[in-house]
C-alpha cells in the first residue's frame, strides 16, 4: 500500500514539473528572400539604349549606369555595352543586338563584393537573358549550381544553359528569310537545350552551328515562334580567328570591372547598386563617327530602394 502512495505522489511530482521545465525546440530561421540582383553598365561605347519593359519608358546608358531586370538593352550599330552582375558575371552586348534581362534575382549577400576579386558568387542566384537579335560574349565566375543558381542564354532557337564558363552566342537574321546561330565555348563547358535533338553539351574549343528558315516578329519587341522541326546543327572546332576575338573582349572585361564593387544586400534589402566606371579596350566600331554621349560617374555608394 506505501508503494503504491509513493508512486501516485512521484507521478504527480514529474507531471507537475513538466508544463514549466518543458524546453520549446527553436524554430528554424526562414530562408531570407530573395532580392533583386545588381547590373552596372561598366563601360558604353556609342548609342546603347535601356528599354523599360514594364512602361516602355527609354533612356540612353552611359558608364557606371544601374539596370534591373526586365529591362531591354538595344545597341545601335557600331555601339556595345559591358554589363557586370553582382553574381560575378560579365557581358559584352556587341553592336547591333538586342537583350532582354527577363530575370536576375539572387540570395542577399552580408559583405561588400569587388567583381575583380570574384571566383565565385557570393550565394545563389538566377539569371534569365533573352538574345533575340545580335551577338554577346559572356564571363561567369563559378555558379553555386548544386545549391540551385542558375545562369541561362534563350535564343529563338534554344537556351544556353552556363555553367561557369567563357563563352560566346551569335543569333543573326538574315533578309532571305534564314537566320544564322553559334554557340562557342571558350572555357568550360554550356549546354544547349532547344530545337535539336537532344541537349548538346559545347566543351571549351567547340562550337555548334545552324543555319535555319526563320520568321522575325511583326513587330519590335515582339516574340516569334521557335522553329517547329528539329534543326540540323554542326559541330566543329573554334578557329583561332575566333578564339582571338572571344579574348580581346573578355581582356577589355578586365579593365570594364576592375572598379566596380556592389554593396552588401541584407535580408530584405531588395536592390543595391554597384559603384565605379569602367575603362575596358572591348570591342565594337563606330563607322559613322557618331560621338559617344558622355560618361557620367557613378557615385561613391548609393543604396536603391528595393523589394522585400
Amino acid at each position: 500500500m506505501l508503494n503504491k502512495i509513493l508512486l501516485v505522489i512521484a507521478l504527480g511530482f514529474f507531471a507537475g514539473l513538466t508544463p514549466a521545465d518543458a524546453q520549446t525546440a527553436p524554430a528554424t530561421p526562414a530562408a531570407p528572400a530573395r532580392v533583386k540582383g545588381q547590373i552596372v553598365a561598366a563601360r558604353v561605347q556609342g548609342n546603347v539604349q535601356a528599354i523599360a519593359k514594364a512602361d516602355g519608358q527609354t533612356r540612353v546608358l552611359h558608364d557606371g549606369d544601374k539596370v534591373t531586370d526586365q529591362t531591354e538593352i538595344v545597341t545601335s550599330p557600331g555601339a556595345s555595352v559591358i554589363l557586370v552582375f553582382s553574381n560575378g558575371a560579365t557581358v559584352n552586348v556587341s553592336p547591333d543586338s538586342t537583350l532582354d534581362i527577363e530575370e536576375f534575382e539572387q540570395d542577399p549577400f552580408a559583405s561588400e563584393q569587388k567583381v575583380s576579386d570574384m571566383k565565385a558568387e557570393p550565394t545563389t542566384s538566377t539569371t534569365k537573358l533573352n538574345l533575340t537579335k545580335g551577338e554577346l560574349v559572356g564571363k561567369v565566375v563559378h555558379l553555386n549550381i548544386d545549391k540551385g543558381s542558375e545562369f541561362t542564354v534563350q535564343t529563338p532557337v534554344g537556351a544556353a544553359g552556363i555553367r561557369g564558363t567563357i563563352f560566346r552566342i551569335v543569333f543573326r537574321p538574315s533578309r532571305d528569310g534564314k537566320a544564322f546561330f553559334v554557340i562557342t565555348t571558350s572555357d568550360g563547358t554550356v549546354v544547349f537545350r532547344g530545337t535539336t535533338s537532344g541537349p548538346i553539351s559545347v566543351p571549351a574549343g567547340k562550337q555548334v552551328v545552324a543555319t535555319f528558315d526563320y520568321t522575325p516578329p511583326s513587330s519590335p519587341g515582339g516574340t516569334t515562334a521557335p522553329p517547329t522541326t528539329t534543326v540540323p546543327v554542326t559541330t566543329s572546332d573554334t578557329s583561332p580567328s575566333e578564339e582571338s576575338q572571344i579574348t580581346t573582349i573578355v581582356q577589355a572585361f578586365a579593365g570594364a570591372n576592375t572598379t566596380v564593387t556592389f554593396p552588401s544586400t541584407p535580408a530584405g534589402g531588395g536592390n543595391g547598386t554597384g559603384t565605379g566606371t569602367g575603362t575596358g579596350t572591348g570591342t565594337g566600331s563606330n563607322p559613322d563617327n557618331t560621338p559617344s554621349p558622355p560618361a557620367q560617374p557613378a557615385p561613391a555608394t548609393t543604396s536603391g530602394a528595393g523589394t522585400g
